[in-house]
């Protein structure tokens, strides 16, 4: 007979790699872990851990379990969940991992209504460019600028935006008048390391500006904004951004644009926790509230 207390310890043991770790996690012994794994191999007719001295590593059959045990966590916290509906009282913790732009222009800012929202969830936001090597088990929600692939993840767009050209009043103000991409060959631009944001690549710069020269590549909002307004080139900035930024200002006779738009991601087996749900529609509003971004679309679980 399996039992959900052996699973919990067994998925503790799994995410931490070393029993003794998960014992101090649990606040339990290494010899009483050690005896509920003993016990849930007995259970499955099955050794799920290499003992090795550098930790334990699961075995195929532990992984094969590994789905399981989450799936059983999962419901059990959303059985508990269910019976706490209101934000007030939803409690556990939250790793979010969003795009540099997004969480340091939406989420930051709206972490004292989260908070308020939410007094009883510990919130980690984590600024992570790429999620396609993330796997599901290392978030609880994640906002990305491309739809995954997967199927392991319910996905919903939150919005569309546009990337457009912006610099410094004076770099504008010493420069021609700008309304084709003629007007701004030899130029400087200020842009990504190549292929560290997705979708946002050398090549996403070329087919905009094909005789861009990105000279300076940075991989945060920040850093792209502060290189503009020191006049070392021009910038392609998200609108919703670069319009409420002192001192850049956007092209305004350049009509080239780079579309995008940013989805949010859960990993199914969360899609049932009450507090997923909760901190899901929070994002969806700090969307909706966000003067220069136009809500798409609200998840339906």
């Amino acid at each position: 007979m399996l039992s959900a207390d052996d699973l919990g310890i067994f998925l503790e043991v799994a995410r931490r790699g070393r029993l003794t770790e998960a014992a101090k996690h649990l606040g339990l012994n290494h010899t009483t872990v050690g005896r509920h794994i003993s016990r849930l191999e007995r259970s499955v007719e099955q050794r799920l851990f290499h003992r090795e001295q550098s930790g334990w590593r699961l075995t195929e059959a532990g992984l094969r379990l590994l789905g399981h045990a989450e799936a059983v966590e999962a419901a059990v916290s959303a059985a508990r969940e269910d019976c706490l509906q209101t934000g007030q009282y939803l409690t556990g913790s939250i790793r979010l991992i969003t795009p540099d732009g997004f969480g340091s222009y939406l989420l930051t800012p709206g972490l004292a209504q989260m908070r308020s929202a939410f007094p009883g969830l510990a919130l980690e936001i984590v600024t992570a460019n790429r999620h396609a090597s993330l796997g599901t088990r290392e978030f609880d929600l994640a906002v990305a600028i491309e739809r995954p692939g997967t199927r392991a993840v319910s996905a919903h767009m939150l919005t569309e935006y546009e990337l457009r050209l912006y610099a410094s009043p004076a770099y504008l103000d010493g420069h021609r008048p700008i309304g084709s991409v003629e007007d701004v060959r030899g130029d400087d631009f200020i842009w990504y390391v190549d292929d560290a944001l997705g979708g946002l690549t050398h090549e996403t710069l070329f087919r905009a500006v094909p005789t861009a020269r990105p000279v300076i590549q940075t991989n945060t909002i920040a850093g792209q904004i502060s290189a503009a307004r020191q006049g070392l080139g021009i910038a392609f900035l998200p609108t919703w951004i670069g319009d409420v930024t002192p001192g850049v200002q956007r092209v305004e006779g350049f009509d080239s644009a780079i579309p995008h738009s940013y989805w949010l991601l859960v990993p199914r087996n969360l899609t049932r926790l009450a507090r997923i749900r909760a901190v899901a529609r929070m994002v969806e509003d700090l969307v909706d509230q966000h003067t220069g971004l136009e809500l798409a679309t609200r998840a339906s679980y």
